[in-house]
């Protein structure tokens, strides 16, 4: 199976696992990184126009989308990171989610 089906897969599934977790960890690292300064470490902060992420109700595809082309003046980071690392960013950002 493929990472990015086996991620999606993952990030579509009801009950954490393992797996899971650790790509949530995973996500959160790239988040801390590169998105953290305009979202904050909770997903709140809205520097630059930066979206509310707990309260966000984008799906997968959305999100992915979004971290991918960027948005207004979020960068695009489809250059930057691999398929995998967005959609670790994209199971981090649900995780934030209320």
């Amino acid at each position: 199976m493929k990472p990015f089906i086996y991620i999606s897969l993952l990030i579509l599934s009801s009950n954490p696992t393992e797996a899971q977790n650790s790509i949530i960890v995973s996500g959160k690292a790239i988040f801390e990184h590169k998105c953290q300064r305009c979202h904050g470490s909770d997903g709140t902060k809205g520097l630059f126009g930066a979206k509310n992420l707990q309260i966000s109700r984008l799906e997968n595809t959305e999100l992915i989308s979004i971290i991918s082309k960027g948005k207004k003046g979020m960068p695009r980071w489809d250059k930057k990171l691999s398929s995998t690392e967005i959609e670790s960013v994209t199971a981090y950002i649900k995780s934030l989610r209320k």
